[in-house]
């Protein structure tokens, strides 16, 4: 892994961590229906997914859930200056993750098969909240991981030097 791949991560998953705790705090203000019948915050969805009735536990599990997307983003754009861009890049890659997500982690965390209707009920109650979740810490995501970059001086890295035969 370059230094640069590595930064690139390294920032990702700190951008990721801010859009974890807007999207976080999204989700503990958006209601859902549980199984069960109650109304509650859809940050119950992350907690019956990381097998937990206690919030902070299941803060920590989608924090380190929005720190893993946010180092997957800087490593997908590791060679790209994104500038202005991040926002767009962040909303699509938020998109992305909901699909991703609402299918197959968390009704695998869930133990019930990815791509079911199993699955899609399990989603189903909290699916719009965990949309507008998903696309907000994506927007979170990408525009805090152009500004971690921006901030960051030019590297140039050299990896080979070629030399011309006499």
């Amino acid at each position: 892994m370059t230094s640069r791949t590595k930064t690139c991560m390294e920032m990702g998953a700190a951008a990721g961590l801010v859009g974890g705790v807007v999207s976080g705090a999204l989700l503990e203000l958006a209601h859902m229906t549980t199984p069960e019948g109650l109304r509650g915050p859809a940050m119950g969805l992350i907690a019956g997914a990381v097998h937990t009735t206690h919030a902070p536990l299941a803060w920590a599990g989608y924090l380190l859930y929005a720190a893993l997307l946010g180092a997957g983003l800087g490593w997908l754009l590791r060679y790209e200056d994104i500038g202005a861009g991040g926002v767009v890049w962040g909303v699509l890659y938020g998109g992305f993750w909901w699909i991703v997500s609402g299918l197959v982690v968390i009704p695998a965390l869930y133990g019930i098969g990815p791509m079911t209707p199993a699955a899609v009920d399990v989603i189903r109650s909290a699916s719009l909240p965990w949309f507008a979740a998903m696309l907000v810490d994506g927007g979170v995501l990408g525009a805090t991981y152009a500004l971690l970059m921006r901030r960051r001086p030019a590297r140039v890295e050299v990896s080979a030097v070629t030399r011309r035969a006499a």
